[in-house]
């Protein structure tokens, strides 16, 4: 009972998280590419990786707080559905370029930023 709680927490914030995140760089970037979702992800995929190395090797946390983080606040605040829909839109628009610049930016700067989440996290132990 305790783990489901944890993830409607964590997903309830995750997912506030991602809804200011999303709308402020409307605000600043503008809405003509998905920056909001790429920055949700990228950032989502550095916590992720760093945090469950630290939970995993180092600290002898709760798994409570790992099901809180990784399945609760990063499950909402990362998006592969959005993610999914943004560059079908784009394509829909007649804006393919930016459509392959979508696919690529966000499954490199995910993957990159998992990467330096690992290194990071190793370095702290």
């Amino acid at each position: 009972m305790l783990n489901i709680l944890a993830v409607m927490i964590g997903g309830a914030l995750g997912a506030l998280s991602r809804y200011f995140v999303v709308n402020f760089s409307a605000k600043i970037f503008g809405t003509d590419f998905p920056y909001g979702t790429l920055i949700v992800n990228t950032v989502g995929s550095f916590i992720l990786v760093f945090f469950m190395i630290l939970f995993l090797e180092k600290l002898a946390i709760d798994p409570l707080w790992r099901v809180f983080l990784g399945v609760g606040f990063l499950g909402a605040f990362t998006t592969f559905s959005s993610f999914s829909y943004e560059t079908i839109a784009l394509f829909q628009d007649g804006e393919y370029i930016k459509g392959i610049v979508n696919i690529l930016l966000n499954n490199s700067f995910a993957l990159g930023a998992g990467i330096f989440g690992f290194i990071t996290a190793r370095m702290v132990i």
